[in-house]
């Protein structure tokens, strides 16, 4: 059974592919729906907080992976 990506506990590639994802089919639609100068400030901030994320989701998967390394060795 498929699982939804986890946004606060992310654990894999998946999670943070899916997320970057729908976050850029997000910003296209509404970048191509609406023109304002306001709505472009909107996704370029959107799009900060969701490059944070990723970056924030990364390191942890690395160091859960780090972790589980060193406590099999």
């Amino acid at each position: 059974m498929p699982r939804f990506p986890s946004v606060r506990d992310p654990v894999s590639f998946f999670d943070v592919f899916t997320v970057t994802a729908v976050s850029i089919a997000v910003v296209a639609a509404v970048l191509a729906v609406w023109h304002g100068s306001f709505v472009r400030i909107e996704m370029a901030v959107f799009t900060v907080l969701v490059f944070g994320w990723v970056v924030w989701a990364i390191s942890r998967i690395l160091e859960r992976s780090v972790r589980g390394g060193k406590r099999n060795q």
